[in-house]
Order: structure tokens, then sequence, then C-alpha cells
């Protein structure tokens, strides 16, 4: 994480740079060499993050050392995002031409220079000391031996084909179905191989399957030859060779043949020859290369074998299936309770009295379900067990997070962070950031690439949001192919080049990004008279979710949150409304560098004005206000925000007019709004919108006040557009403005007057029957919902 967010603050600063923001602050000394300064730090010290990143796994100094980095990065970046935004979005001056109030004009004109130029002051003066901190990490680089050559990362200890079957619980039908795909039949025409891959997350038990296979009678009785490689990393494909050869011919010409040091042509002409018309069997576990040239001649010495021959391939990824052309698929699910259970008991309470048993087993299957159904969790906690021989030393383990127990850190995250240093960087943040999620519930993905966008995980250049929607996917399949996390439901939009679905994270999964993360994502739950909060955590707190309990109200205070990035505040089961303005006033004022804000239940009828202190917020989402009729004037100087969601706010009476200030807005739906009966003029001067939900358009002619139908013809950017006709009739005229090449999918509501009309004749007359997706409705809805967890 910490290589992605220096990369951005170098393209931050950069950005700063090109847009000439230094010549409008070069009376304040010292700025320039500033920044300079910081540049350099910045880039020597990405040099040696990947080496930093891995050598934290075994030494605390260097987790240290990036921890501090992260620290000062962090508040880098909030402190440029302020200075440009100051230095970019200042109010215009067109007021000076005006011949009214000219002397109070001026006199404020004035005042407001002299507030910018003391706000500079502050800025610099900030960049400054955070530089001077910066500078110091930069130099406790030597200290701990960093380079720019990253260290070899900790390897999985080497598998072997030997196993102990009767340890292996619950997994006799899988067996059985990959078993008959090897066995039956022979390969398809034209091929003498097929490859079966068993998927899965890491701990999930594929080996151990693998190993059963292998060792099973009928497929020993098969094969006419039996190879079991432990890949790992497939680079060195003279190691993978030989590893294959000494399955082959046997363990006594292993020794010979690694002094020969055979190039690898002659290697692979030795195992053609060895599989010459046999049917073999080949085993390939821990398979982590997505690129099919990485096998490069192996893929070719495979079909020399006889027809019938199999290839089963362990992997922790989806792509890797589809890279080696698997034949089938096999994704390993995980155990049931009931199994953890036996796994646990088996190790736990091995040895013990009748009477002890009986005692342990209530703790013991209400920490089985802790498990989640991985069995190395399973075996690791039962080990733990082992040697704890009091049932109050048991009920310690079960009131323990998993993610802070050593012996999960050892045990069982060791395997996960192999799959995490395998993820892009920037992927590496992105995954960090779903521990702000609800453990074990569902979510939506257009919410979670919407919170990415708002924190920068996406790239700093918001010239293309659509691109941004389009490298959020590409990061959300990068993560569910290495089973971190799983997709549902999964409905297209935008034609071919993205999707939305429901999507859930593991448990164990969820515990391991908490246990990156050590405090910097938070989570509360107000089940009682709670009046404050104190966060207490290694780290800086920076995302936070507050859960109400039903019945109970949002917190009067929360401290330690002054560089609180995002907030979720939800309620289940609750309409009555879980937090006022006066709470959300008191919270605004101090925790003002939020870029995500998104409440569920909001019980009053306005938004405060200190809204408008929220200079780095990109994402606002309120859901179920029921009592909510407008927005603040003081909410259209954010001028950093990207989206703007409005969901089930039936009294909402209308959006300000100053709404056309939101220049940058990319995002903005109002689905079921009810009392909305017009959109404000100035949305169409919201040209980077993508998508728009809830829109009301009058069709029948161009008001003067009201959002009109040739005012879309503006909006060239839409993707998605939900809207509302309001008029008798569709004014032709108006209609033919609009020419939306980029739009992809449009959801009408039309209103009685129009609606005796087909919809071929409508979307003709609206200028839009060339869109991909068509479709007339009865309500609005927000298409790739960003919507709240599902109610436990």
């Amino acid at each position: 994480m910490a290589e992605a967010l220096v990369s951005t603050l170098l393209e931050q600063i950069t950005t700063i740079i090109c847009e000439g923001a230094l010549e409008k602050v070069r009376l304040l000394k010292g700025v320039r060499e500033d920044m300079r300064k910081l540049k350099f730090n910045l880039t020597s010290i990405k040099a040696l993050l990947e080496d930093a990143e891995q050598k934290q796994i075994s030494d605390k100094t260097v987790q240290l050392w990036l921890d501090r980095l992260q620290e000062e990065s962090l508040d880098m970046e909030d402190a440029l995002d302020e200075w440009r935004t100051v230095l970019l979005y200042r109010p215009t001056d067109g007021a000076e031409s005006a011949s009214f109030l000219q002397r109070k004009v001026c006199l404020f004109l004035r005042y407001f220079s002299f507030h910018r130029v003391y706000r500079y002051h502050g800025i610099a003066r900030n960049i400054k000391e955070i530089n001077e901190r910066l500078d110091q990490i930069a130099k406790d680089r030597v200290r701990y031996q960093l380079t720019d050559t990253p260290s070899r990362l900790p390897k999985r200890k080497e598998s072997t084909s030997f196993i102990d079957g009767s340890n292996i619980i619950g997994r006799d039908e899988v067996k059985k179905e990959i078993i008959g795909h090897l066995l039956c039949g022979s390969s398809k025409e034209g091929e003498s191989c097929q490859t079966i891959s068993i998927v899965g997350l890491g701990g999930i038990g594929k080996t151990a399957l693998a190993q059963l296979i292998y060792n099973d009678e009928k497929v020993k009785q098969h094969f006419t030859s039996r190879i079991w490689a432990y890949v790992s990393d497939i680079s060195d494909e003279s190691k993978v060779a030989k590893t294959i050869i000494a399955g082959l011919e046997g363990p006594d010409k292993v020794a010979a043949l690694q002094m020969e040091s055979l190039p690898l042509n002659a290697l692979l002409e030795r195992i053609c020859k060895s599989i010459e018309g046999k049917k073999y069997l080949l085993v390939l576990d821990d398979v982590w290369t997505e690129n099919d040239e990485d096998f490069g001649g192996l893929n070719v010495t495979f079909k020399s074998g006889a027809a019938g021959s199999r290839i089963l391939v362990t992997t922790r990824k989806d792509t890797v299936s589809r890279v080696m052309g698997s034949s089938h698929t096999i994704h390993l699910e995980t155990l049931s309770q009931d199994l953890c259970w036996s796994i646990l008991k088996k190790i736990a309470l091995r040895e013990r009295d009748q009477k002890t048993c009986e005692d342990l087993t209530p703790v013991g299957l209400r920490i089985s379900e802790e498990c989640n159904g991985l069995p190395l969790v399973a075996k690791t906690l039962g080990g733990h067990l082992q040697f704890k021989t009091t049932r109050k030393e048991w009920e310690t383990v079960l009131n323990s997070e998993l993610w802070r127990m050593d012996v999960v850190h050892k045990d069982v995250f060791v395997p996960l962070l192999l799959s995490y240093y395998d993820l892009p960087s920037p992927v590496k943040q992105c995954f960090k950031y779903c521990a702000s999620i609800i453990k074990g519930d569902f979510f939506s993905t257009c919410h979670l690439i919407a919170s990415w966008k708002a924190q920068g995980y996406l790239g700093f250049n918001d010239d293309d949001a659509s691109l941004q929607e389009l490298k959020g996917f590409e990061y959300l399949k990068c993560l569910e192919a290495r089973s971190f996390l799983q997709i549902e439901d999964v409905e297209p939009l935008y034609g071919q080049y993205a999707q939305y679905a429901d999507c859930k994270m593991h448990d164990l999964v969820h515990d391991f990004a908490l246990f990156l993360t050590k405090g910097e994502f938070q989570k509360v739950k107000v089940s009682k008279d709670d009046k404050s909060l104190k966060m207490n955590s290694e780290r800086t707190c920076r995302h936070l979710a507050v859960k109400i309990a039903r019945g109970h109200c949002f917190l009067k205070s929360i401290s330690d949150v002054e560089k609180l990035r995002s907030l979720c505040v939800y309620a289940y089961n609750s309409w009555d409304g879980v937090i006022s303005d006066g709470d959300l006033c008191n919270l605004l004022n101090v925790a003002r560098r939020l870029r995500v804000l998104t409440i569920w239940n909001y019980r009053s009828s306005t938004i405060p004005e200190e809204i408008g202190n929220l200079l780095h917020l990109r994402y606002l989402y309120l859901q179920f206000g029921s009592h909510l009729k407008r927005l603040p004037k003081a909410l259209c100087r954010l001028h950093n925000l990207r989206i703007l969601v409005l969901c089930l706010c039936p009294n909402l009476e209308r959006l300000p007019d100053e709404v056309e200030h939101l220049v940058n807005l990319t995002i903005l739906c109002t689905p079921s709004c009810s009392s909305l009966t017009c959109y404000p003029k100035g949305v169409r001067r919201l040209t980077r919108l993508t998508q728009l939900s809830g829109l009301i358009v009058r069709v029948d002619h161009d008001d003067p006040k009201e959002f009109s139908i040739g005012d879309l013809a503006n909006l060239k950017h839409l993707v998605v557009l939900s809207m509302k006709m309001v008029g008798n009739t569709i004014n032709v005229e108006e209609s033919k403005k609009v020419k939306l090449q980029n739009l992809q999918e449009v959801r009408i509501l039309v209103n009685e007057a129009i609606a005796g009309a087909d919809e071929v004749t409508v979307l003709e007359s609206l200028n839009m029957s060339s869109v991909p997706r068509c479709c007339f409705d009865t309500d609005f809805r927000m298409t790739g919902r960003i919507n709240a967890p599902r109610n436990e």
C-alpha cells in the first residue's frame, strides 16, 4: 500500500508543478525548495518500498518504518489536496465589474485575498513540517539496510505427495468427483492430455486433496506413471523440469542430473522420452504464474504422453486455471462447522479424559465457528488449544479477535501474505480498504468502487471517470481471481466493459485485512447509552464504521477523528433515524479530512452548513433520510465532490440552484425521492457526469429554471441515465439537440399524457433509439445500485 500511496503523491506533486500552482504562491519563501526536496525524498524512498514491504514480515523495525512512512504520506496527501483545491477553485471575481456596492465588494475581495494568502502560509508551513519528518524517515532507510533490489518473499514449505489420509475430513465427495474426471474415458480428439485445476483460498485444503487423490488406489492402478511437482515459482523452468524427471526416473538419478547442469532443452527432451507412449498423472502443486509463456516448452513435452494422461493443478488463482487450459475447474468450498469441530477436537481433545472433554466441548463448538470453514484454521486453533487445560483458557481464546492472535499470524496469515504480495501495488490498497466493510455481510461492488475512487486508489487524474470505473472493475476481478472476494448476482452494465454485483469477503480474509491495517480501520457498535468514544489503536484511525443498535442514537462526540478519511454510520431494522443534524454538526467541525461520508437513517430535515468544511469530500451517500427536505448551499462549495447519492429521501423537495458549482461531479443519483418535482437548470453545467439517476426532465419546452430535455446535450459523457419525463408532449426540436454517443443504458418513467405512445416512438422522439439498453420503468432505481448491507 505504501508504494501506491507514494506513487500517488509523486503524481500530485507533478500535477501541481505542471499546473503552475507554485507560481501563484511564489512569494512564500522556501516553497519551491520544499517541493523539490519532497519529490526527491519520495522518489528515493519509492525505490526501496518493495524490499521494505517484504522484510517487514520478519523484521518489526522495518514494519514500524513503513507505518511512519504511511502516516506522513497520508498527511502529506491531505496537505497537497488542500493546497491544490484552494489554488484552483477560487471564487470568481466577476462581481468586481458590478456598479452597485462596488466599495463593499472590493473590501470583501481584499479580505478574501488576505485570508487566502494566510491559508497558503498555513498549508506551506504544514508541508514543511511533514517534509522534515519525511526527511528523517528517508535517512533511516540506511539503518534498515533497505535496497532497490527486493528480498525474496518467504515461501510456503515445499509439499510432497505423502499424506496421512486419516487426518483429512470432509473431502470425500469432491475427491470422488475429481477422480471421476481423471479416470473417465480418454482425452478429447486431438489432445493427448487434459488438465484439471483445483482453485481455492490459501489454507482451504487444495494440496491435501491433491495428495489424497494422488495416493488413491484406483489412480495408482490407472496411470503408468505418477509425478508430483511442487511448482510455486515457475520462473526456474529447469528446476521444475528436473523435479518432473526425478518423479519419472526415480531419485537415484537426481544427484547425477543436478551435477550435469544440463540445459533446459536437454531436460525437456529427457521428459519427452520418459513419458512417450505412457499414460501419466502429473500433479503441479501451488502454481502462481498467469503467463502461459512461463510454461514454454513444458507444455509441449506434456503432449508426448499417451491418450488419457492427466495434469492436476492446485492454485489460488482462477486465471491460472484458464492459462493452463483446464477442461475442468473445481472451486474448493469451505467445510461445515461440524467438520471444522471434528478436525479441531481431534487435536485439541487428544488424550483428555471424558469429563474434561464434556466440559470443554461447548466452548470448542463455538470456537469452531470462528474457523469459517477453513481446515488450516481448525488445525491451527486445535494445536493452540491442545496446551490449554482449563475452560477459562478456552473461553479466552473464544473471546479473542482472531486477527490479533500470534499463532494465527504465524500459521494462517503467512499463506495469505503470499497471495497479498502477489497483488499489483495499486490493488493492495484497494484490498486493505475492504477491511472497512461489514464482516459477514454482502455489499455492493458499486459502492466499493465509488469508495476506491474517492480515496484516490483508481488514479489521481479525474479527466475520464469511465476509465476509473473500468480500472475499479479490473481490480475487483483481480481480487476475485485470488479468492479474496466472492462476487455474486452479476448483472451487466456499461455494455461489455463493466459489471456490478453483490459481493462478500470470507471472514478469515476480512480478519487478514484487519491484521494488515493494524487499527487504521475501526468498527464501533453502539448498543447502550454511550455518549462519547475515544479511539484506541496502534495507528491513527483513518476509517471508521459506526453501527447503531435498534433504539439507540449516534454518539455525541468522538475523539481522535481529526484525520478520519471515511465514516460510515448505519443501523439495522430502524426507520426512526439514528443521527441528527446536531450530532453531525459536532462531527463535521472536527473530521474535516473526510473523503467518504455514508449515512443510513438520517433523521433531520436538513444537513448542517458545516458540511462545507469538508474540503476533501469526494463521495457523499445518504439513504433512508425520511425527514430530509433540503440541502444547504454550503454543500455546493465542495469542489472535490465526485459522487452524490440521495436515496430513499421521500421528503426532499429540491436540489439547490448552486448545484451547478459541483463541476467535478461524475455521479448524481436521487432514486426514490418522490417529493422532487424538478431538477435545477444548473445541472446542465455538470459536464463530467457519467451516471445520472432519478433525473426529472421537462420535455415539452425549454424552461429557464428547470432542467429540460435539450440540456442533456451538454452532458456528453453520460453512460447511464434514469429519468422521469414531465410535460404533455415531447418537443422534438429540443430533443434533436441530444446526441449522447457514450450512453449505454437509459431507463425512462413516462407520465400519463405520454404513456399512450409506444416505446419506439418515444425513444425516437427523444433521439435515443440507438442506445444499446433502453427500458420504460415505473419507478426510479439506480442501476449498479449503491446499497446498504443486508439486514441481519
